[in-house]
This record gives C-alpha cells, sequence and structure tokens, in this order.
C-alpha cells in the first residue's frame, strides 16, 4: 500500500450545553442544539468519501463524565456508519469524559477500540496480512489528571507507523487547564511517527514531522472563545510521512465585529452600514450560521441619538431581524454602544488652554517633515530599553500623520469630558 488515510479529532463535547439557549429564536436553538452531533456526522462523512482506515478520537467525545444516554446513542449510530465501511475508531477519554465517572455504557460496534486509563496500550491495524499501523493510546483515569502521561508511552520499535494517542496539555498552554502536562521533548523522543492529541481547542500543526505532532481541536465552537475555523486533520500516510490537511466541520461560528460609526451622521446610516456588516460576517454553507457579537465605536453625530434611551435595544431588534432574513442565518447575540460624541477641534484650537497648547503641537509635528526634537528625546529611551525597542518599529517606518492622530485622540480622550 503506496499512501493511505486517516482522520484525527478531538474535543467533540457531545451534547454540550450552549449558554443562553433559551434567549436564541426557536430555529437558531435548535440548530444549536444539534450542532455537536452535526459536526460528529461531518466527520464520518469525512472518514468515508476519502475511504481513511482509521478514526482517531483524542478524547472528550462527551462533555461530561455522566455521558448522557443521548449522547452515547447518538455517538454510536455515527461509529456504526463507519463499522459498515469497515473503518474502524480508536479513542482515549480525557478529563471530561474520564472513566472514573459514572454513567450507562453501551456496546460499542465491532471495529471500535476504546483504551485504558491503567496504562498505556497498543493496537494494531492490519490490512491483507500485514500490519498497517500500530496506535498506543492512554485514557484519562479521572478529571484532572496531573501526571505527565506521554512519559508513560514506550518507545516504538522500527517498523511499521506509529501513532501516540493522547489528551493532554503541551508545553503548558495557557488556554485549557493543565491536565496531562507534557513537552516537546517527551513526544519527539517517543520514536512515533504521529501524535494525535486532544485538549487544546484552538487546531493546529504543533510539528511537521518526526515525529508530527497535531491538535485536532473541537469540531464545533461552543462559545466566542472558539471563534474561527473548527474542524478535524485528514492525514495522508507515505511510509513514515504524514500530511495532515486541516477540514473544517463548524455548523455554527462564532465571531466579533466592530462598526466605526464616526463618519455616520443617523440611526439610519448606522443601521444601514450594520446591515452591510451583517453582509460581510454572513457565512457560506455548509456552515449553518454564525453568533457576532457587535459594538458600535467611534465619535461623531450619530453619538447624540444612540444615546436616546431604547435606541440601541431597538437596533439590535433590527439588525436580528436583518440577520435571520436568509440562510445561513447570523444572530446579533449582543450590541454593544461605546460611541462618544464628535469633537470640535477648530474650536478647541482656539483657546489658550492646555488642550489648544496640545492641538497646536500636534498641528505644527504633523507639517514638520522630521520627528521634532521634544518627541525625539521622549522616543529614545524607548528605542534603547532591551526589552522595549524588540516590540517597536524602526522611527524611518512609522505612518507619522496616522499616529500623530492617534496620540491626539487618546490625549483628548483624556482631557476633555464625556458631554453631549
Amino acid at each position: 500500500m503506496a499512501t493511505w488515510r486517516f482522520v484525527h479529532a478531538a474535543d467533540l463535547h457531545l451534547d454540550s450545553p450552549f449558554v443562553g439557549l433559551r434567549n436564541y429564536r426557536e430555529k437558531l436553538a435548535q440548530d444549536l442544539t444539534e450542532a455537536t452531533f452535526t459536526a460528529f456526522q461531518r466527520i464520518v462523512d469525512l472518514c468515508l468519501e476519502n475511504a481513511a482506515e482509521f478514526l482517531l478520537l483524542a478524547g472528550d467525545l462527551f462533555d461530561g463524565p455522566g455521558r448522557s444516554l443521548r449522547a452515547q446513542l447518538r455517538l454510536r449510530r455515527e461509529l456504526e456508519r463507519l463499522a459498515a465501511a469497515g473503518i474502524e475508531t480508536f479513542i482515549v477519554h480525557g478529563n471530561h469524559d474520564h472513566l472514573g465517572g459514572k454513567s450507562v455504557t453501551l456496546n460499542w460496534p465491532e471495529g471500535v477500540h476504546v483504551f485504558p486509563a491503567a496504562q498505556v496500550e497498543m493496537a494494531e491495524v492490519r490490512r491483507g496480512g500485514a500490519t498497517l499501523a500500530r496506535i498506543y493510546g492512554l485514557s484519562h483515569s479521572g478529571p484532572a489528571e496531573p501526571d505527565n502521561l506521554a512519559r508513560k508511552f514506550p518507545v516504538a520499535k522500527r517498523g511499521p507507523f506509529a501513532i501516540g494517542l493522547l489528551h493532554a496539555n503541551l508545553d503548558r498552554n495557557g488556554e485549557h487547564e493543565n491536565y496531562a502536562p507534557c513537552a516537546m521533548s517527551d513526544l519527539a523522543s517517543s520514536g512515533y511517527d504521529y501524535w494525535a492529541l486532544g485538549h487544546i481547542h484552538r487546531p493546529g500543526i504543533r510539528r511537521e514531522t518526526q515525529p508530527a505532532v497535531v491538535y485536532a481541536g473541537n469540531p464545533q465552537g461552543r462559545h466566542l472563545k472558539e471563534a474561527g475555523p473548527r474542524g478535524c486533520y485528514l492525514v495522508e500516510v507515505d511510509g513514515h510521512l504524514a500530511r495532515a490537511r486541516f477540514h473544517p466541520t463548524g455548523v455554527i461560528g462564532w465571531e466579533e465585529a466592530v462598526q466605526d460609526v464616526s463618519a455616520l451622521e443617523n440611526i439610519d446610516q448606522v443601521l444601514q452600514a450594520l446591515e452591510g456588516t451583517l453582509e460581510e460576517q454572513r457565512p457560506s454553507p455548509p456552515q449553518q450560521g454564525l453568533i457576532l457579537r457587535l459594538s458600535l465605536q467611534g465619535r461623531g453625530p450619530a453619538h447624540r441619538e444612540l444615546q436616546l434611551p431604547g435606541t440601541v435595544d431597538e437596533i439590535l431588534e433590527q439588525v436580528r431581524e436583518i440577520g435571520e432574513s436568509r440562510e445561513p442565518w447570523v444572530w446579533v447575540e449582543r450590541l454593544d454602544a461605546a460611541t462618544a460624541p464628535a469633537w470640535d477641534l477648530a474650536a478647541l484650537s482656539q483657546g489658550t488652554d492646555l488642550v489648544a497648547t496640545l492641538l497646536g503641537q500636534l498641528a505644527a509635528a504633523r507639517q514638520s517633515p522630521e520627528i521634532p526634537p521634544e518627541f525625539e528625546k521622549l522616543l529614545t529611551p524607548l528605542y534603547y530599553h532591551q526589552l522595549a525597542r524588540r516590540y517597536l518599529p524602526q522611527v524611518e517606518s512609522l505612518d507619522r500623520p496616522c499616529l500623530l492622530e492617534e496620540v491626539a485622540a487618546d490625549l483628548l480622550s483624556l482631557l476633555l469630558p464625556e458631554e453631549d
């Protein structure tokens, strides 16, 4: 067999409860309730469409150790589809669905292998009388695994393609709890060809080869902190070389967007601008919808009308109707207004106070082809600072007019009270 394929997924969190579900319209709530299941169906479809040899599930298949009967039944239904096609499934459990939990346990279809928590176990995938791959796996025994489980994996001997299947926190990633902590050196010295990891919900290839180290991420985002593409990896194997390719499976996306109102005169223009933003954010099939948090920002004439009681709430209802008007839908989860009145810079510059003096100096600086000596004196200590200079652009590359505008806005915000 020259090349062959497998699929690596993790963190399904089947039947995960979405916070604030009752706040959504009936259709949207239904889509959310089904989202984790639909995402897993897409993983199974990917296996079938690409004739994958097997599916790896790297922990947290369920949202809790109690594992609802509904979630287990839906999982079994999908695994039966794989079994019918001769595709095996290999599973480790993580901190959410650890093996120490108490729940109704179903019998899994033939070809489904669940790795224990007591010690690392090895399973072989055989095709045509020969061993295609060896998969080593270890599940979590409890909800807060403190040990480095990667160090319990034996060093792989020379031979078939070797995979480590583990739910772990690599290099103390701060996005999730530091359960089953391990280091890249632990994985690199194992002699394996591919580490299929779970636990970190952001997908990514952490090491390309020798061995490949990959987090599948979760196939369906569940809140705004899980914005961006969600899915799994289709891995093509050629000898001992693995090429992992990300495939999105997310059903519903999560995003944030900012609408600048600085140049807008009234609420009618605000609504037109928001409609344009909604259409820009509207996803494409097969994604079913998007949950969007919007923020109105900027200084301008529209601020006065936005401050009228109930206006922002009424705008929210209008943009929700627009968002739901066609498929895929966009649901505006929240609309924040952080606007401010426009400054009359001409009037402010006419005075003799600190604000007028500041605006005069900034105007003069904008006209000067070079950085004024007093500004250069302020910048010099930063550029000579051992740490600060690493994060500063070269002085020659600074967009001075833009920078001065930002400085003026920041200083005026501090000096002037927020009044209509």
